[in-house]
């Protein structure tokens, strides 16, 4: 009962700061749920509330990678897509299960295609802008699992139709290349 409180808490303070009572409108429509102004303060608090824990996670992934135990192309590869489009990841299984295969691949390839498209490439950017020595050279071992991993899903998704053999195929796709990425030697220095 005290953990319904407390969740219920910050919902009241922001219908309480927008103004709303507790009755509901009979004409069915519905308003914004946040003004622009509590909307702008939301997003900047969350904003800055992800920047700590960001710094944080990559101090505990430099110790980490620094004790011997993980090795950074597996983390950075494989467990860090995998933990930071996991809402993604959710909503697509829920399409799925929904029997709406068309939207459970477009929320996972267009999440790709956006990451190819304009993360990595505003990454390098900010990266010149900063003074840190970035490119686009990824060589030759990670081109090649990326082109493989891009022909494979292409095959499976290109008749618009799915079932649980395709699913098995892509998640062992993916297992594989954890296991390359777990066995790979580190680049030399």
């Amino acid at each position: 009962a005290a953990a319904a409180a407390a969740a219920a808490a910050p919902a009241a303070a922001v219908a309480e700061a927008n103004g709303e009572d507790d009755e509901e409108d009979d004409d069915g429509e519905d308003g914004g749920g946040l003004s622009g102004k509590c909307s702008l303060v939301l997003m900047a608090v969350t904003t800055c509330f992800i920047a700590v824990c960001s710094e944080m996670l990559v101090g505990a992934i430099e110790e980490v990678v620094g004790q011997g135990k993980i090795p950074a192309s597996f983390i950075g590869i494989i467990v860090l897509p995998f933990a930071g489009n996991a809402c993604e990841h959710a909503s697509a299984i829920r399409f799925a299960l929904q029997d709406r295969p068309g939207l459970s691949i477009g929320i996972a390839v267009g999440s790709s295609t956006q990451i190819a498209l304009f993360v990595v490439p505003f990454t390098v950017v900010m990266g010149w802008v900063m003074d840190q020595p970035m490119d686009l050279v990824f060589g030759a071992m990670n081109t090649a699992v990326m082109i493989l991993s891009v022909l494979v899903v292409l095959t499976l998704v290109i008749d618009g139709r799915s079932n649980w053999l395709k699913g098995f195929m892509l998640c062992t796709a993916y297992v594989f290349c954890a296991v390359l990425y777990w066995y790979m030697p580190p680049p030399l220095e």
